[in-house]
């Protein structure tokens, strides 16, 4: 099974879509709901800590994020990466801002698209 390629944020659009084409239930747009808050909070507190650090344990991440495929690929392609012990994400200390504003505006208007 070839090694599948980590996530880049060249392919931001097409986590962003899948996530978006989940449309039971409004699931699609509670996990893009998260996600606006998960990468929102980071960009505007960027010394935060505790923004820094998404618990996968969580019951919001287990119920509205991790079951979409997708998601966990947008948050891995901005600049998040698994801790040590695997329970959670962490911004790198070299994420790219730039990245993380475009995220949030391609997710912001995904989550608009979605209410509509």
């Amino acid at each position: 099974k070839p090694k599948q390629a980590a996530p880049s944020a060249a392919k931001m659009d097409e986590y962003i879509s899948k996530v978006s084409s989940y449309r039971a239930g409004g699931d699609g747009g509670n996990c893009l709901k998260i996600l606006k808050a998960y990468i929102g909070n980071v960009v505007k507190n960027p010394d935060e800590p505790k923004y820094r650090k998404i618990n996968m344990d969580n019951k919001a991440y287990k119920t509205k994020v991790k079951p979409f495929l997708g998601a966990k690929s947008l948050l891995l392609a901005v600049g998040f990466n698994p801790t040590e012990d695997g329970l959670g994400l962490e911004l790198s200390e070299d994420a790219d801002v730039k990245v993380l504003e475009q995220a949030l505006e391609k997710v912001e208007a995904a989550y608009d698209a979605y209410m509509k």
